[in-house]
This record gives C-alpha cells, structure tokens and sequence, in this order.
C-alpha cells in the first residue's frame, strides 16, 4: 500500500511539474489565468506538503486561483469525519457537543468544524483528515529521494539536513497534541497589544483533533482596504508578535501565509490580529536568541562584535563563512537593514536579494549553504512578515519596536553575551567597528580641488555605475586599474578602510578611497 501511495503521489508531482513549466512559458495573460488555475487545482488535490507549497504561491501571487488555497478547499463531508472525531474523543459527539456544523472550508492537513459545546462555548474544532499521514509519508519519501544538483551540490549544501528537518516539521505537525501545547504556550509567553490567540480546550485534544475557542475576522486582502490608522496598528503588531516570539519565549510560528492570520476589531473599535494554527513552528534555543539580538544590536552600532562568531552561534558552518569573513559586517547592513534606519522602513525598496549579489556574486552561496537547515522556517516567518506590510502598504520603525518587544534588560543581557570561539586561525574576521563608514571622491585638476564627494560606504558596491561613462572607459582603456579585481578584492575583505585607486587623466586625477 505504501508503494502504491508513493507511486500516485510521484504522478501528482509530475502533473504539478508540468502544469508549473507550462505556467512560465505561457506569456498570453488569458493563458496565464488558465494555466494557474490548473496549477492551483493539481494543490488543492494534493493536499499535505504539497498543497503547502501552493500557499506560498499565494503569499506572493496576490488575488489570484491561489488565493482559494488560502481561503481553503472543498472539504470533506461532514458525515466522513465524524467516526474519525467519536474515535479520538473515545465517546459520542452528542456527548461532547450540543452542534457541529460541516466545514466550510478545508487546509492541506485538516478541515475545521464551527461547534458549540454543551456549556455554551463557540469552538472550532479542527480535525486530521483520514489516511493524511500515509500521503504524507509518500510525499516525504519523494522528498527523500531528491539529487542534490546545481548549487547544492557545487557549493556543500546539507542536503540531508534539510530532508530531516522537514521530515521532523511535518511529522510533529500531524499530531495535533503538540499543536495544542505549542500553542498554548505561545498564548501565554507572547503578549503583545493587538495579538488574540485562540484558547485551546486541552482536555478535547487528541492526536487527530484540536479544539480551540472561535475565531472570527477577514483576510489581509480585506484588511488592506482598512483606514490608515487600523493599518498600521495591525502592522505595529505583527512586529511585535515576531519580535517578542523569536527573542523572549523563544517559539516563533513558522507558516506565515493568509489564511492563518484573521484581521477583526475588539469591542472598543481597536484593530485585532487572530494568529491561527500553531502546527508549523520553529524553537529558537536561548543561545540562539541572544546571538541574533547581539549580531542586530552590534550591526546598528558598528561595535567591535564580529558577525562570523555570532553565525557561528546561531548554527552557521563557521569554515564556510571564514571565505566571505571580510564581507560579513557589510552583508549584515543589507540583512538587517530594517533594524538601522531611524525612519519607517519601506519594504518595497529593500532590495534584499539584489543588494546581497552585488556584494558576494556566486560567493552568496557559501553564506546560503552555511545556513542551519532548521533556520529556513524563521527566514520564512520574516518574508512573510515583509509580505504582511507590503499588502497593508504600511512603513514601520522598526529599532523601536524591537526595544519595546525585548526590553532593555534583555539588550543588556545580549551585548554581554559572550560568544563560542571559533577557531579559525586564517580568517579575516571584522568586527562592525572596522569597516569603513564613507566612499570617498576626490577630483583634481592642475593641483586644484575641482570635486571633492563622499557617500555611505556600501556605494562602493556600485562603483562601476558611479563612474562617469566616459572616465570608466578611459579607466578601462589604460589597464592600469583592474576594477573587477579590486570588486573581488572588497568582497574577499570586506568594505574597510583603504586606498581604491589613483588615476591620472591628462591633467585630471582621480582619487577614490574607503575611510
């Protein structure tokens, strides 16, 4: 049975392969709309990890047939999943509960019943789907038998890691019995102004149902139509419910995409985010935290922390880093750009991946594959945190926002945290203290000042383009300034105090410098 369920499931991924090329080829935008239906339609049949990965489509795609996989699917009939619901319980519905509707609506694990108890109380009552975790188990031994190919295996990647980490994931997520404690906890550790997280009936849990309070509220596409004011309380909140999961309980809910978040307003008129189904989460170990929290802290500060010793705490593969450890101080200013501005971060005009590539080129890829396989959820709880205020189209400060999250005390506590050593010998490891703040430019013309710039440091990144067209040819023309060598240079060493390049051009010279 099992190689039968492997062998339909290998069919739906090929069909779900063929229906995503056809999607990139096709340019008319009729054809596109079909064809995403298509695509969307092969999700939702599939169900389990791979109706997950229709979801992100949906984060990204906008209103679109992927948004339904948000909304949910056709669920099963009620009458399908009582027997399932009695044999958990261990006693009759009736016994339990007053009403249960059908569902209206169905995810890619389980579906959720509307129900009242007997005392009263208005649940939701979500329940496993019959034979999910033998689709599952097909669909993560396909995932078993992936090549590592391309970038993962020229530049290392664990792949095998990243196999087990999603095996662990997917597994804890079909017990509905580590759902509820995690959640539960979550509930209590992470309180935040805004934040509602449905109370779990723990006593009604079980391996394949989960009974909670019931939640009410829109979608962020209509919340985004939202005034000004409610926008940006909800933004202010879901920074903060990252912020305040991730450093002080420790427990950061790792599914971000739409249909987990409803948008509602409380008795008094103020906006309210209900954050939904706690299957998918990543704990973050206190050593963990207080390295992120000092790396973030170190960068806005340009104190002497060195960026390679708090990867290397966070999990990263310390000898791969050591190949890019001159450019780290320099990658953390592009990584963590949101936390060094002292005006509303504009998540449109962070060019994360661009910013990243002209900084390491194919180098990115040491820092990609030195990454901890279990750290994918967190980065996937930021991008979608990045989606959230984009679709709200709100600008936050963020630096504030995580003091008032974390707390001073905990600030404190992190800058005194000292670091595992790493014993690298041969490594260029800065410190943010030593890299240079301004790109500095310096026109002269017969022994007079003509131009006299200076710019943020990171400008020499783009140097190429800073140059006016005709001097970058003469530049190029002479062979005596290698500007590729020096680019490969600044990535190998990071962007630090030094002399770029003097050149003389008839009776102009050019002096470029990092101070």
């Amino acid at each position: 049975m099992t190689i039968l369920n492997t062998a339909k499931r290998a069919l739906h991924f090929f069909r779900i392969g063929l229906a995503a090329k056809k999607l990139q080829r096709t340019q008319n935008e009729t054809e596109r709309l079909l064809a995403k239906r298509a695509l969307a339609g092969l999700f939702a049949d599939a169900r389990g990890i791979t109706m997950k990965v229709g979801q992100l489509f949906a984060g990204t795609d906008g209103a679109t047939p992927f948004q339904e996989l948000v909304e949910g699917i056709e669920p099963l009939p009620l009458k399908a999943m009582i027997p399932l619901l009695e044999k958990e319980l261990g006693q009759k519905v009736k016994s339990v509960f007053r009403s249960i509707a059908p569902a209206i609506a169905a995810a890619s694990l389980g579906q959720v019943h509307l129900a009242e108890l007997k005392n009263g109380d208005k649940v939701a009552v979500k329940i496993r789907y019959p034979d999910i975790s033998d689709a599952v188990d097909a669909e993560l031994r396909l995932v078993g038998l992936m090549p590592g190919v391309g970038p993962v295996n020229r530049w290392g990647f664990d792949l095998d890691a990243y196999k087990r980490s999603l095996r662990d994931n997917m597994q804890r997520e079909l017990d509905y019995r580590s759902e509820a404690q995690r959640q539960d906890y979550f509930g209590r550790a992470v309180q935040v102004p805004g934040l509602q997280v449905p109370t779990v009936y723990m006593d009604l849990c079980r391996e394949r149902v989960l009974v909670q309070s019931r939640a009410e509220g829109v979608l962020i596409d209509k919340a985004a139509k939202w005034p000004e004011r409610d926008r940006l309380a909800i933004g202010q909140t879901l920074v903060t419910t990252l912020f305040k999961s991730l450093f002080v309980a420790g427990e950061v809910h790792g599914d971000p995409h739409p249909g987990n978040v409803f948008y509602s307003h409380d008795p008094n008129g103020q906006a309210l985010v209900t954050l939904l189904d706690y299957g998918c989460t990543i704990t973050i170990v206190e050593q963990r935290r207080l390295a992120l929290l000092k790396l973030i802290v170190g960068c806005r500060e340009r104190n002497p922390t060195k960026p390679l010793d708090c990867f290397a705490a966070l999990g990263f593969d310390s000898k791969k880093l050591s190949y890019i450890g001159g450019s780290l101080p320099a990658l953390c200013q592009i990584l963590f750009r949101p936390f060094l501005l002292n005006h509303p971060f504009n998540p449109e005009q962070w060019q994360l991946g661009q910013g990243v590539n002209d900084l390491l080129g194919d180098y990115r890829w040491w820092f990609r594959s030195a990454g901890p396989s279990d750290l994918f959820l967190l980065m996937r709880a930021f991008q979608g945190l990045i989606q959230q205020l984009q679709q709200l189209d709100v600008n936050l400060v963020w630096w504030p926002l995580l003091q008032q999250a974390v707390g001073r005390d905990l600030i404190a506590q992190a800058m005194a945290y000292q670091l595992p050593a790493v014993e690298l010998p041969t490594t260029t490891a800065l410190g943010f203290d030593q890299q240079a703040t301004k790109l500095c430019v310096r026109v002269t013309e017969d022994g007079e000042q003509r131009v006299s710039v200076a710019m943020p440091a990171e400008a020499v990144l783009d140097l190429e383009h800073l140059i006016p067209e005709d001097v970058l040819e003469r530049i190029n023309a002479s062979g005596k300034i290698d500007l590729k060598q020096l680019a490969d240079s600044i990535r190998a060493n990071g962007i630090i105090p030094r002399q770029l390049f003097v050149f003389d051009d008839g009776g102009k010279t050019y002096k470029v410098w990092l101070e």
